[in-house]
């Protein structure tokens, strides 16, 4: 982990806060995507540890939650016999701590031979589906939620 975490100046938090700044420069921050790795695995204490960084994130960059909703997509699922697929559980629960934050199913979206990543057609799936949510709550209709 040592290692990541150099390639970010030491910092990944301050790192993303300096991409997110240099971002808003040129535009606006609509929503915001996570991603929840390996780690962490089965700790009911996640959803509380997400909320503090998302609540400091959104401070740092001068955001409203009510303008910038969180979305958390599902790890490789049960169905994929997922490594981390209980873990969807907990993810799945994210919304009852922070409000704005909305699940995104990893269902049927086909993993990798490791049960820990996606495949290419597993990625491209979860991916429309961030994007169709992100879609219906900015207020276009999509045929997700006709």
């Amino acid at each position: 982990m040592k290692t990541i975490i150099t390639v970010y100046g030491g910092n990944p938090y301050q790192h993303l806060v300096d991409a997110a700044k240099q971002a808003q420069k040129d535009g606006v921050i609509k929503g915001t995507l996570l991603h929840q790795g390996e780690s962490n695995n089965k700790d009911k204490q996640w959803p509380d540890k997400v909320k503090g960084i998302y609540n400091r994130l959104l401070k740092d960059l001068n955001l409203n939650a009510a303008n910038v909703p969180l979305l958390v997509g599902g790890l490789v699922p049960a169905d994929q016999n997922g490594a981390c697929a209980s873990m969807n559980k907990i993810i799945e629960e994210l919304p009852k701590t922070i409000s704005t934050a909305h699940f995104i199913s990893s269902d049927g979206c086909v993993g990798r031979p490791d049960h820990l990543h996606f495949a290419p057609a597993g990625y491209r799936e979860l991916g429309t589906r961030y994007a169709l949510k992100m879609l219906s709550l900015l207020g276009y209709k999509t045929e997700a939620s006709n």
